[in-house]
C-alpha cells in the first residue's frame, strides 16, 4: 500500500514537472503576442492614416529663373506664371502661360529675332500624397502651344564670295548671280509640343513655397515661314526636335 502511494506521488510530481514549463512557455507566448498587439495599437495611434478632402487649395506662382539668367547674359527671356488646383493632395491640374523672346546671331551673322506668347496645359501627380508635411514630389505631363512672329535679317556683308564684293544686305546666288534682299520680318510660326516633368515643391514660409521642375520637351508639330526657321520658340526653347528646360518658381497658396 505504501509503495503504491509512493508511485502515485512520484507520477504526480513528474507530471507537474513536465506541465509547468509548457504552461510557462504558453504564458510567455501570450504575453509576447499581447505586447506585439499593444505596440501595433500604439503605432496606429501615433501614425494615423492621413486623409485629404477633394479641394486643398489653389497655388499661383511665377518663374524667376529666366529673368536671373537674362541678367547674367542670356539672349532670351520669358515671363511665366502658373496656376494649379490641389485635388486630394494627389492630382494637380495645371495651367501655365507666358511670353518670351530674344535675338540670336548665328555663325554667318544672320540675325534671328522672335517673340510670342505660349501656354501649357497638363497635370501633376504627387508621389508623397500620404505624407502630412506638405512637401510634394511631382511627376507630370504637359501639352504646349506657341504661336507668334519672327524676323530673319542679314547685316551688311563685304565677303566677295557671297555678295560680289559690294557692301549690301543682298545675297547673291552663286550660279544665277541674282541678288535678293534678305530681310524678312513678321514671319509666322506655330509650334505644338509635349513635356514630361518631374519636380519638387517645398514650404519655405506660411503659404509660400518654392518649386523646381525639370522639363523634357518633344516637338509634335511645327509650321514655319518659307524664308527660314525661328531660332528660338518661347516656352519650348531652341527650334529642335527636343529640348530640356528648368523652371524655378515662387508659389503662393490661396485659401
Amino acid at each position: 500500500m505504501g509503495q503504491r502511494i509512493s508511485r502515485y506521488i512520484i507520477s504526480i510530481v513528474l507530471l507537474l514537472a513536465f506541465v509547468a514549463p509548457l504552461s510557462a512557455q504558453n504564458a510567455g507566448g501570450n504575453r509576447n503576442r499581447q505586447s506585439s498587439q499593444q505596440q501595433q495599437k500604439k503605432r496606429e495611434k501615433t501614425e494615423p492614416e492621413v486623409t485629404y478632402p477633394l479641394m486643398n487649395g489653389i497655388d499661383v506662382g511665377v518663374d524667376i529663373l529666366s529673368p536671373v539668367l537674362k541678367a547674367f547674359g542670356s539672349d532670351f527671356m520669358s515671363a511665366e506664371a502658373m496656376v494649379d488646383v490641389n485635388l486630394y493632395n494627389r492630382f494637380f491640374p495645371t495651367v501655365e502661360i507666358g511670353y518670351g523672346g530674344g535675338k540670336s546671331m548665328n555663325d554667318y551673322d544672320v540675325s534671328i529675332k522672335s517673340s510670342a506668347p505660349y501656354f501649357r496645359l497638363g497635370i501633376d501627380y504627387n508621389t508623397l500624397w500620404k505624407k502630412a508635411h506638405g512637401n510634394l514630389l511631382l511627376v507630370g505631363l504637359r501639352y504646349g502651344l506657341g504661336s507668334g512672329k519672327y524676323d530673319v535679317t542679314v547685316p551688311n556683308l563685304t565677303d566677295p564670295e557671297y555678295v560680289g564684293g559690294a557692301e549690301q544686305t543682298n545675297l547673291t546666288d552663286p550660279i544665277w548671280k541674282d541678288t535678293s534682299n534678305f530681310v524678312h520680318e513678321g514671319m509666322k510660326y506655330t509650334m505644338h509640343w509635349i513635356e514630361f516633368t518631374v519636380g519638387i515643391r517645398a514650404n519655405i514660409a506660411k503659404r509660400i513655397k518654392m518649386g523646381l521642375m525639370l522639363r523634357i520637351k518633344y516637338k509634335l508639330k511645327a509650321s514655319t515661314d518659307t524664308y527660314g526657321d525661328p531660332y528660338y520658340i518661347p516656352g519650348f526653347g531652341r527650334y529642335d526636335s527636343n529640348n530640356t528646360g528648368i523652371t524655378y518658381s515662387i508659389i503662393y497658396q490661396l485659401k
